[in-house]
Formats: C-alpha cells, structure tokens, sequence
C-alpha cells in the first residue's frame, strides 16, 4: 500500500506552523522512500492534516474515515489537529503518531472489505521517517 499525507490550511498564516513544517519533513522522507516495493502497492492510503484557524476547524476530533474509492483504491483519513499541536515542539510526534493510528485503522477497513494490506509492512514505512533521537524514547 502507498502512503501519502498532507495537510488542509483553511489559513495561509499557518505556512510556516511547526506542524506544517513537520508534515513537509514527513512527506519528503516519505518520498525518499518511494522506491521501497511497500511503496509501489495498491490500496493507497492518504492521510490528511485538517489544520484549525479562527474561521474553520474540523467538526470531530481524532481520526475519520473519509472516503474510499474502490476503483482508484485510494483510502482516505483525515485528522482533526488539535489547536495545540499547531505550534509544538512535539508536531513531529504527533505526525508520526497519526500516521501510525492510520495504519491502523486502514488495516482494519481494509480487512472488512476483504483487500490485501500488510500492516507491518507499512508500520515499518513509518518507523524509517521516525528520527533516531525519537526512536531512542520508544
């Protein structure tokens, strides 16, 4: 399976957030691992970051199944941020934190409709972006 994530800004102020920037590091390590055979597979997972800002915030919290198109088979999750993380230090963190309850969660959809997903293949995708000063506390 493919992972993919990005992020919804309801605000261009956030441009230049902790967690936006956590996000990019994220997606570019990811795309340094394009060549991995996890990588090449489908379904795909896309998970999205959906940023709060004074005019918009998400109307639940944590993760959502949002769509999934079985043609394409492209599942997508999205992720209420809380206000907090915006601003962390811990916006890395909480990136890996999300993609990995993801996975998870796509491994359980994905078992329900009955389609091939190798859930450790993909926690090990994760764990080659999760930097070595991290690795070390878990």
């Amino acid at each position: 399976m493919t992972l993919h994530i990005g992020a919804m800004m309801p605000d261009r102020s956030l441009d230049e957030s902790a967690l936006i920037q956590a996000i990019t590091k994220v997606a570019t390590d990811l795309a340094g691992l394009r060549d991995k055979p996890v990588q090449k597979k489908k379904p795909v997972l896309d998970v999205i970051f959906l940023l709060p800002s004074q005019q918009e915030k998400a109307d639940f919290t944590g993760l959502r199944l949002c769509s999934f198109d079985r043609k394409g088979q492209i599942l997508r999750i999205e992720c209420a941020v809380p206000e907090k993380m915006v601003a962390s230090i811990h916006a890395r963190r909480f990136v890996i934190a999300i993609m990995q309850d993801a996975i998870d969660a796509a491994g359980e959809f994905f078992k329900e409709q009955h389609i091939l997903y190798d859930l450790h293949e993909h926690f090990a995708l994760v764990d080659l972006v999760i930097p070595k000063e991290q690795r070390a506390l878990n």
